[in-house]
């Protein structure tokens, strides 16, 4: 598994947007490639993720060209590989990876970019078990620890560390309609804000203001002029308020990972600033534990998984010998004798087919033997029949275990007829 990835906190918001706006039918591209067996496309506000499944001895370099093939300028992808793109996965659905630790948008955007590729046709057995496994890891964590809370409490924190004394009576600019602006209105209305302004250089700021019944404003000094309060979300990586805009008194709230306040600001005598990392600062503590814990039930997920798809990769050997040898019994009986069947019958049928089975495996044991690699054999032996000095395999147990492939016991046999059977 391999996972290309633009990131909010590694590459910036900006590159994110730039990337998110031409990933459109990128998967088709990839999944066109003979190597690439699978692909999952995650394309949200806050990152570009890029799930691959592919043959192994596929160069790094041949994906990541194709990846960048319609862009005038390449994306610095980061790539994770193996496991450390399965650990990748699950700290995504869990939102341990967003913006605000614990959010859950993200799982429900994971998913149904799984669903999408799956109508697509486009995804692949082992991707589907990774991010199914992913998801259920994710559903976990929220049942299990409160992290959710710690996504819903950052604007509400970020409120309460501004000195605001009659929040009714306030003036309150929300500069920027980014991903927090929303859940910004609503805090605020339900601390009695009523003069809340909007003010957006992308021109969006219309239609927000439209859809959550605020103010808009189309200049900037004109929505700074008289606020109480001025709460930024653009994180475009360019600050909008800087030295020149600051004044005694001016609160400020910066809700962007790439703040929109220049950081001499906060320096200016008589002016606040309240950003993501003094909120983060005073969230954490409150989920340290449970941050703990989702990281443990990552890990255990990420470990479940890893075992469950190396056991996928032994399915077709399994598949073909299970064919191999039915075809042998199938044979066998077809040989049997067209009359009220006898012990004698039986017992030369079983011969036989033992005697087939055991044919390769003699043989291979005689060349083994003649070009010194009889350790090997015995090893082998003792992997796949429990043959050896201290075999793992206990022969009681093969009575009731069940075999992986058919879901049959042998003691199911004895209840089992087939057609054949019926027949004679």
């Amino acid at each position: 598994m391999r996972i290309f990835s633009i990131q909010h906190d590694r590459q910036g918001l900006s590159e994110v947007k730039r990337v998110s706006g031409q990933v459109s039918g990128i998967a088709d591209r990839l999944r066109s490639l003979p190597s690439v067996n699978g692909t999952v496309v995650l394309n949200t506000c806050n990152r570009v993720e890029v799930l691959l499944e592919t043959d192994a001895e596929v160069p790094n370099h041949c994906l990541r060209a194709a990846l960048n093939e319609h862009f005038d300028t390449p994306p610095a992808w980061d790539l994770f590989l193996g496991e450390a793109a399965l650990e990748h996965v699950f700290r995504v659905a869990s939102g341990l990876d967003s913006m605000v630790v614990g959010e859950r948008e993200i799982a429900g955007q994971l998913r149904r970019a799984l669903t999408d590729a799956q109508d697509a046709g486009h995804t692949s057995l082992p991707l589907s078990i990774a991010v199914d496994e992913a998801l259920k890891t994710s559903r976990r964590i929220a049942r299990e620890t409160s992290l959710e809370g710690a996504g819903r409490s950052v604007v509400s924190e970020g409120l309460n560390l501004i000195d605001l004394d009659d929040w009714a009576s306030a003036r309150v600019t929300i500069i920027g309609t980014g991903s927090y602006a929303g859940a910004v209105v609503a805090a605020l209305r339900a601390r009695a804000v009523g003069d809340i302004r909007v003010f957006s250089a992308s021109g969006r700021g219309a239609d927000f203001a439209d859809s959550h019944r605020t103010a808009h404003v189309t200049m900037l000094a004109e929505a700074l002029d008289g606020a109480d309060l001025v709460v930024t979300c653009r994180g475009l990586g360019t600050p909008t308020i800087t030295v020149e805009h600051a004044r005694p008194g001016m609160r400020l709230l910066d809700l962007s990972l790439q703040p929109d306040v220049a950081p001499e600001v906060a320096a200016l005598p008589g002016v606040t600033l309240v950003d993501l990392a003094t909120i983060q600062s005073a969230v954490e503590p409150a989920y340290a534990h449970d941050a703990n814990r989702a990281e443990s039930l990552v890990r255990s997920g990420v470990s479940s998984t890893m075992a469950k798809l190396r056991a996928r990769v032994v399915d077709p050997a399994v598949v073909s010998l299970r064919d191999t040898v039915l075809a042998m019994v199938d044979d066998e009986m077809d040989r049997l004798p067209q009359r009220q069947l006898t012990t004698e019958d039986a017992a030369l049928a079983l011969r036989r087919l033992a005697t087939r089975l055991l044919h390769i495996p003699s043989s291979r044991a005689r060349v083994a033997a003649e070009q010194g690699r009889t350790d090997a054999y015995l090893s082998a032996m003792a992997e796949l029949y429990g043959i050896g000095e201290h075999p793992d395999v206990n022969p009681d147990s093969l009575e009731t275990e069940h075999c992986p492939v058919t879901h049959m016991a042998v003691c199911d046999l004895d209840s089992t007829i087939t057609p054949h059977q019926e027949a004679m």
